[in-house]
């Protein structure tokens, strides 16, 4: 039994003894920048000692420095390609490998431990995700990003893991991936909940597609938790919040809102504010906003539509009311709705924006079907010119 105990030692030593010798002959290379050479000694190492934490180590090492060398080449001439393609992917691998097989795994004189040398992974992965974004190449990219926010994470670099996770969402928003994408937002947002407006606008709209109320109030909630201080971050969400708001019809912050949108001074928004306003029928605050807008730009197209739209509503609320007191038998109340002077005013002011805005772009449907239904009402005659064109945008829809 000792003579078997004895030649187990001996044959261990002699392993280790033979790892380390390989081992230092990699290390000289590296030292010495003969990666190439470093490569082949270190197969040796590899296929003798498979399960030695230092051997996946120092391996590590070499794939991190093939890495390098092949940068050198390329940036000496732009026409080569890499000779080691696989070097990054495979060095995180053994960076990994190593910790697994000994947590405590220390390196050699000026190499690079496994901790450190996964952070500084991070970068170059994140250079290769963009490239292969870049190139269309999807998989790739995601692959490339995952592996940056874990090499980032373990260096405790939160904001730029968060920054790959949004980055992974963007890809799968074009990979048309709602679920993977909701996914990869929801865990940017745990790790930095104050990155970007845009993670909670597009993950709020992603669960808008889904129908899923609840979880939309909670972004919108969580958002305003992290930006409600920072009104030009805030900004970015208005529209969002103007569509929440009405939604569930919550006027009073659905006007709130309208409020802090017009007050930003971006004169794109003033026709969806209008738009929210006519529909909550805030009738006289749209119509002052857009007056507004209409004194700047009087041949601003959506603003003229939003005018006739504004008034075509409040037409149409009118009539609303009007067949409510039919049904209820209240007669008297229905004719002096029918008889109003608003209705009428309703129905001409409504005619006169969208012949404006007719006259401007005479191709938008909607603009046109309100424009002719205000003619027929007013017993006005109908261009066939009108028919036509929207007949030819129905047919194309």
């Amino acid at each position: 039994m000792k003579k078997w105990m004895l030649v187990l030692v001996a044959l261990f030593m002699s392993v280790s003894a033979f790892s380390q010798t390989c081992l230092n002959d990699v290390w000289q290379c590296l030292r010495s920048k003969q990666v190439p050479k470093a490569k082949k000694f270190m197969e040796s190492c590899m296929a003798s000692n498979p399960d030695n934490a230092a051997v996946w180590l120092m391996q590590a090492n070499v794939n991190v420095q093939l890495y390098n060398y092949d940068l050198e080449r390329m940036e000496k001439d732009a026409s080569a390609s890499p000779r080691y393609p696989n070097a990054l992917e495979d060095a995180y691998a053994a960076f990994v490998k190593a910790v697994e097989l000994d947590k405590n795994v220390t390196p050699m004189t000026g190499m690079l431990g496994a901790k450190d040398g996964q952070q500084v992974l991070a970068d170059p992965f994140k250079d290769m995700a963009t490239k292969a974004k870049e190139k269309g190449k999807t998989d790739d990219a995601l692959k490339y990003y995952a592996t940056a926010a874990k090499c980032y994470e373990l260096s405790n670099q939160k904001v730029n893991a968060a920054i790959m996770y949004f980055d992974m969402a963007v890809v799968y928003i074009e990979k048309n991936d709602k679920e993977n994408c909701s996914k990869m937002l929801e865990k940017s947002i745990a790790t930095v909940p104050n990155l970007t407006p845009l993670a909670y606008k597009q993950l709020y709209e992603n669960y808008e597609d889904l129908k899923d109320t609840v979880k939309c109030g909670e972004i919108l909630a969580k958002a305003q938790k992290n930006f409600g201080d920072k009104e030009d971050q805030m900004a970015v969400l208005y529209t969002t919040m103007m569509r929440y708001y009405s939604m569930v019809g919550d006027n009073e912050n659905l006007l709130a809102t309208v409020d802090k949108s017009i007050a930003t001074g971006d004169p794109d928004m003033v026709p969806a504010c209008a738009t929210y306003l006519t529909n909550a029928k805030a009738y006289d605050k749209a119509e002052t906003i857009l007056k507004n807008g209409l004194a700047k730009e009087p041949k601003n197209f959506d603003l003229l539509a939003q005018m006739g739209y504004r008034y075509a509503m409040e037409y149409y609320d009118i009539q609303a009311r009007r067949q409510a007191a039919m049904n209820a038998r209240q007669y008297e109340l229905a004719t002096q709705l029918f008889q109003s002077p608003e209705r009428k005013a309703a129905m001409e002011n409504a005619h006169e924006w969208c012949q404006k805005a007719y006259e401007v772009n005479p191709d938008n449907l909607e603009n046109n079907r309100i424009l002719r239904e205000m003619k027929a009402l007013l017993q006005l005659p109908i261009p066939q010119e009108l028919n036509d064109k929207i007949n030819a945008r129905m047919q194309q829809n």
